[in-house]
């Protein structure tokens, strides 16, 4: 299963956070499992250090390695999927990472409920 994780989870992950939900901890360790991060929440996570809103040193690329991650370049045609999103959320980097899961075929991994309304895969 191809795992697209949301900010947080990547950051809970990075804390080892509680909130994680043992599910999503067993489908991220499953070696059948592969983590991947779409390149707007690379970018959210790197914004994030750099506005000091979260308590994370570790540069992306360290997560790369220490998580084996991959960063997904954001599919160009995925602009078109995230505008006929229903506006259920309005933030516009989960809606542009609900349409990257949706183009490319992947289980978005995220502890948010708003994005969860959305029709799409979740582990």
């Amino acid at each position: 299963m191809r795992l697209l994780l949301d900010t947080q989870i990547l950051v809970w992950m990075v804390n080892g956070d509680k909130r994680l939900r043992a599910e999503w901890v067993e489908a991220i360790v499953n070696p059948e499992s592969s983590l991947h991060v779409s390149a707007v929440v690379a970018f959210e996570y790197s914004d994030l250090q750099v506005r000091q809103r979260i308590a994370i040193e570790e540069p992306i690329s360290e997560l790369m390695e220490r998580f084996d991650l991959v960063v997904e370049v954001f599919p160009a045609d995925a602009w078109r999927v995230a505008a006929r999103l229903p506006p259920i959320h309005r933030d516009p980097v989960d809606r542009m990472l609900i349409a990257h899961a949706l183009v490319k075929g992947m289980t978005l991994l995220t502890a948010d409920a708003n994005i969860r309304r959305y029709p799409v895969p979740f582990a």
